[in-house]
């Protein structure tokens, strides 16, 4: 009897330890990111247990990771039933995508009702979520109007270079063009005066620096912009407006809705004002980057990869207003006229796009972003003759010797002010870069050597 009954507990367990195999299966496919061989084993349990807590959360997480939202709500709301905390979590998410922002609210009150049954649980990343939500609430109630006539698919390398923009409306350049250490573009005034860039500082987060160009073409030392315009993120993609008062850029950071958002600031007598997110359409809960206005054809640009296209991003070109017109607050379709699902819904009836159309296909593509630099210099070949740009040489090779001089110069001036920076730290106590200086002092005496025989040698090309 007593071998019998052993017997039948052996089978029990037996049989139960089966049953629970395929549920912890298809949990560990989950876990190590396998998520379509996950739903391929759970959906015959969820068949066989249509109101499984646990089968539901992992099929619907499963889903949603696969990018099935639709499909994953069903077994979220039924995981929700079963007082699955993540269930909501999810569910809240999927809200927020949609930026369906009243649903959004109600999933992430279950969720930290969940959670709060247990007296341990950290409610830290529920606070995190409802701040999104109130920046996203914030944002939908002033969706500005705006008439989008084009868009474009672009690489996401130099997409600037896309920006088919004015001479008046400046330049946009790549650090190669510009011939600078930049991080993505650099912007240059048609009065060539001042460059705006982005490089990262000594705790290698990105911001917005700026330099004057020097009446010898030289590019002077560059200096952070002045103002309490930054936030806690990276700063980058600048453009200034004619009037050399406003300034957009895209950032990271508390103040962004997604990863860089676009944001705004002016310059007063003391720096740049905090800077204002502006808004919606213009950034999504992906990275939206530089808007650059054009006066002189009446047309803005600004970039985003919120249509998900791998290694691209989308170029919008619309008609910017004077004055900001927001959609109504209440409008049923507002969630759709923040995402720019339809370019076609933002335009108006009977409008002529054309002209301004035409005018932009006028400029040259990418002639914003492929010219480089005037470099202007004084070279005096003896005899009163003084040069002052390579238009003035005769000599073809001379003049190719003396754009290597200019590049050489300049790599020569980023030297020094490494210098002078490191000297500067080793009189403030830090004593580490000591060895650093030496190795710098020898590499600017050694470059400014080479300059001084390069310049003799296209003087010597020039007056042969």
């Amino acid at each position: 009897m007593r071998k019998i009954f052993i017997y039948f507990l052996l089978s029990c367990f037996t049989t139960l330890s089966l049953s629970a195999a395929p549920i912890d299966e298809a949990k560990k496919l989950y876990r190590s990111g396998n998520y379509e061989a996950a739903i391929e084993m759970l959906r015959p349990l969820q068949k066989k247990s249509p109101r499984d807590g646990t089968v539901n959360y992992y099929l619907g997480a499963a889903l949603a990771a696969t990018g099935k939202t639709d499909e994953a709500i069903a077994p979220l709301k039924a995981a929700k039933k079963k007082n699955v905390a993540d269930a909501s979590r999810i569910l809240a998410e999927i809200a927020y995508n949609k930026y369906d922002v009243d649903a959004a609210d109600e999933y992430t009150d279950s969720w930290e009702t969940l959670l709060s049954k247990n007296k341990k649980a950290d409610l830290t990343p529920v606070e995190s979520f409802r701040s999104k939500l109130v920046t996203m609430r914030n944002m939908l109630e002033r969706v500005e109007r705006i008439e989008i006539i084009d868009s474009i698919n672009v690489d996401s390398v130099d997409f600037f270079t896309h920006y088919r923009l004015s001479p008046e409306a400046g330049r946009l350049l790549t650090p190669e063009d510009a011939d600078i250490n930049a991080r993505t573009v650099v912007y240059l005034p048609q009065n060539n005066r001042e460059m705006i860039w982005a490089e990262c500082d000594t705790t290698g987060t990105s911001r917005l620096v700026s330099a004057s160009i020097l009446d010898d073409g030289t590019i002077d030392r560059p200096s952070p912009l002045a103002g309490e315009f930054n936030g806690n993120g990276d700063a980058d993609f600048p453009f200034q407006m004619p009037d050399g008062i406003t300034l957009y850029f895209a950032a990271t950071g508390e103040n962004s809705l997604g990863g860089y958002d676009i944001f705004m600031t002016r310059r007063s007598d003391d720096g740049y004002l905090q800077a204002q997110n502006v808004g919606m359409p213009y950034n999504s809960l992906a990275n939206d980057y530089m808007l650059a206005i054009d006066e002189t054809t009446g047309a803005g640009w600004f970039a985003s990869d919120r249509n998900n296209i791998p290694g691209k991003v989308t170029i919008y070109t619309f008609i910017p207003s004077q004055t900001r017109v927001n959609y109504d607050a209440d409008d049923p379709a507002l969630a759709d006229r923040a995402r720019i699902t339809s370019i076609a819904d933002t335009q108006t009836d009977n409008a002529d796009y054309e002209t301004i159309r035409r005018h932009i296909a006028s400029i040259e593509e990418g002639g914003s972003g492929k010219q480089r630099i005037v470099r202007k210099f004084v070279l005096s070949l003896g005899n009163g003759r003084v040069y002052t740009s390579l238009d003035d040489f005769t000599d073809i090779q001379a003049k190719k010797e003396m754009a290597k001089l200019l590049k050489s110069e300049a790599e020569t001036k980023k030297l020094e002010q490494r210098l002078a920076e490191l000297r500067y730290r080793y009189s403030r106590g830090d004593k580490s870069v000591g060895e650093e200086i030496l190795d710098l002092e020898a590499s600017v005496e050694f470059s400014r050597e080479d300059n001084a025989e390069q310049r003799n040698k296209v003087i010597r090309l020039e007056t042969k």
